[in-house]
């Protein structure tokens, strides 16, 4: 972690000086800018090119489990675990799409109710004249319909 930012800033401040704040040994970077890339690091780098291949084939609808098992069928071993996470660290993310629903049937309403007070909303007596309304939100749970009934 150290050595990476030191790699990142050299050019403004200089090795030397950013060993000596960081309290990490000159030696030790130079030896780790020259290793060569472990087997793992080149492994995972050759699955990640075939998770790619998988989540374009696928029109970027497959999440981490689902390339995993992609994967799998087509004979390269590896755990789901690894995939998930080469896929976050590239940035491969599923496009999420909301399903298309006909909210309101407009064919099949049938005609409003007449308006048997014209629109006064107000009553010589109570109990005279109920108005109400009706309308519908939707919830994680599935729709919520909310009626309110008036005594005019």
């Amino acid at each position: 972690m150290k050595y990476a930012f030191i790699r990142g800033q050299e050019t403004r401040f200089g090795i030397a000086a950013l060993c000596r704040v960081l309290r990490a040994s000159r030696n030790g970077y130079y030896e780790w800018r020259d290793r060569a890339p472990c087997a793992r690091s080149l492994a995972d780098a050759q699955l990640l090119s075939q998770i790619r291949a998988v989540h374009l084939t696928h029109f970027e609808a497959y999440g981490a489990v689902k390339t995993w098992r992609a994967l799998n069928g087509q004979g390269v071993t590896c755990g789901k675990h690894r995939v998930a996470r080469l896929r976050k660290q590239a940035g491969i993310e599923t496009k999420r799409k909301r399903r298309f629903r006909i909210i309101t049937e407009h064919h099949h309403t049938s005609a409003a109710a007449p308006d048997l007070i014209e629109r006064r909303f107000s009553a010589d007596q109570p109990d005279r004249a109920w108005v109400g309304d009706m309308t519908f939100n939707r919830t994680r749970q599935g729709w919520l319909y909310l009626a309110m009934l008036l005594d005019l």
